[in-house]
């Protein structure tokens, strides 16, 4: 007996929350419990993204360049993953999507590059897991459009997550290639 409630009471939610914390976002159940015993809201800062931008992105070995190294430090320590501001261009919205050169001209040109994910904001979103990803990014394809990349045949390339099975993967893509609706590119609005 725990108080007036019968052990046999508590042995499901027990049960139930003893396997999410084992489970693939227990870090999230464990960081809520901590919460709630503080007497504080647990779910308060679950859509919030911490980038320590001292810490440098991990960037390919087939990489000759950055874009715009001026910009890798520059953005919050912390944003709102709920209030990131998608934004398409007008090509995208349709069935055959548009090139990615034009996407990047168009952010780049708009002065919207600055306010764009990094590759750090990524690599931060991707540690967050499967369950956070899915919550926020749904079907999507996340680029990091403030870290274009120049591959050594001279060629522009862009990191982007992608949910795989149970997971939130890194990949590279090209911006000769495609982008549809669902991939925006997604601004941190302050």
């Amino acid at each position: 007996m725990l108080g007036n409630i019968p052990l046999s009471e508590i042995q499901g939610p027990r049960n139930d929350f003893e396997q999410r914390l084992a489970g693939i976002d227990g870090e999230i159940w464990l960081t809520a419990f901590k919460r709630f015993l503080r007497k504080e809201n647990p779910w308060d800062d679950l859509n919030l993204v911490r980038v320590d931008r001292t810490v440098s992105a991990n960037y390919p070995d087939w990489m000759a360049g950055l874009e715009h190294p001026e910009l890798e430090s520059i953005g919050p320590a912390e944003f709102d993953a709920g209030k990131l501001r998608l934004l398409l261009h007008c090509r995208q919205q349709t069935n055959c999507g548009v090139v990615g050169n034009l996407i990047y001209e168009y952010l780049r040109d708009g002065d919207m590059i600055k306010d764009c994910l990094s590759l750090r904001d990524l690599e931060e979103i991707q540690k967050k897991g499967i369950t956070f990803f899915r919550k926020h990014f749904k079907g999507k394809f996340v680029p990091g459009w403030k870290s274009v990349v120049r591959m050594n045949n001279n060629r522009l390339g862009v990191p982007y997550l992608y949910e795989d099975g149970n997971q939130v993967c890194l990949g590279w893509n090209w911006l000769a290639n495609r982008w549809n609706a669902r991939s925006p590119a997604f601004l941190i609005v302050s």
